[in-house]
């Protein structure tokens, strides 16, 4: 287990394992979508290119492109890559959740190569694949909506589990790790890695709890069943996408060598922020999909 922990967290491994994990899953689905498309044309309820869908497409990529130049030229620093990912992401994943992974993929990819036209900043692979991803990712939670329709307390079981099995499997591979990292200037020894995962994963844990709560004491559940599938995604995608791939571009985009700890100082300060990304991914995320659901018609 050593050599595997030791291999992961060296440079940028464990984000290449990551990323040709999610290209894996995303040609399979291309794949089975193809297949069902083409042999089973009666019972393949996938997506179809229709002039209003396309429209629609059209209109998200615009308006995540739009946003985030407007707002790289009002605010500067909006210009970095992991500010300016954040910008970018939201309407990625909202069409990703309307209208499934194909186009969540298809606004991930124009978004990104229309904001590297008009924003002058930094390019790197990871952040391609970043927001391929989220697009997919955000398709995934859809369907996974769908299959459990109004049991939203199933969506709130996955929700844990995801995040007991990501905490296991990070705890194993960084309790083997042997090299110290400095977060903030601060250095941290291999042994405080495995409770730096279980504090933030535990943090995340409290804040998803007290989200739900707020709405059972608000006596809201039923709005559960928009915010509980919304929390999933961004759970997801901020543990599995943001988290580990997008570190990946950050160490790279801001040149920190590899006996300062490289890829693993950044993976811990992205995961310390973590459980405030996805609180306030998921205020934003419910705000407009509640708005947006009854005018977007994906039929």
């Amino acid at each position: 287990m050593k050599s595997i922990s030791r291999y992961l967290l060296t440079e940028n491994n464990l984000a290449h394992v990551v990323a040709y994990f999610l290209l894996s899953l995303i040609a399979l689905f291309l794949i089975y979508s193809l297949i069902r498309s083409t042999f089973f044309k009666r019972t393949y309820k996938g997506f179809k290119f229709t002039t209003k869908k396309i429209t629609y497409i059209a209109m998200m990529a615009a308006v995540s492109s739009a946003v985030t130049v407007v707002i790289s030229l009002t605010l500067p620093i909006t210009v970095l890559p992991p500010v300016r990912m954040s910008f970018e992401g939201i309407m990625i994943k909202i069409a990703g959740m309307f209208f499934g992974p194909l186009v969540g993929m298809i606004v991930g990819l124009i978004t990104e190569l229309i904001t590297i036209m008009f924003v002058p900043s930094y390019i790197h692979i990871a952040y391609l694949l970043l927001e391929l991803g989220v697009g997919f990712l955000s398709g995934i939670a859809a369907v996974s909506q769908k299959w459990t329709g109004k049991k939203k307390w199933l969506t709130f079981l996955v929700i844990n589990l995801f995040i007991i099995l990501y905490g296991v499997i990070m705890v194993l591979i960084t309790s083997s790790y042997d090299q110290n990292v400095k977060i903030f200037g601060a250095e941290i020894s291999p042994d405080t890695y495995k409770f730096v995962f279980i504090g933030i994963l535990g943090a995340s844990l409290f804040v998803i709890w007290m989200v739900v709560g707020v709405f059972l004491v608000i006596e809201k559940s039923e709005l559960l069943e928009i915010v509980l599938p919304i929390i999933l995604l961004c759970v997801i995608t901020e543990f599995l996408a943001t988290t580990l791939i997008g570190s990946w571009g950050d160490s790279s985009f801001l040149g920190i060598p590899r006996d300062n700890g490289g890829y693993t100082s950044i993976l811990m300060v992205r995961l310390i922020e973590s459980p405030l990304k996805i609180l306030f991914n998921t205020i934003i995320l419910s705000t407009v999909y509640y708005i947006l659901r009854p005018l977007v018609k994906t039929k």
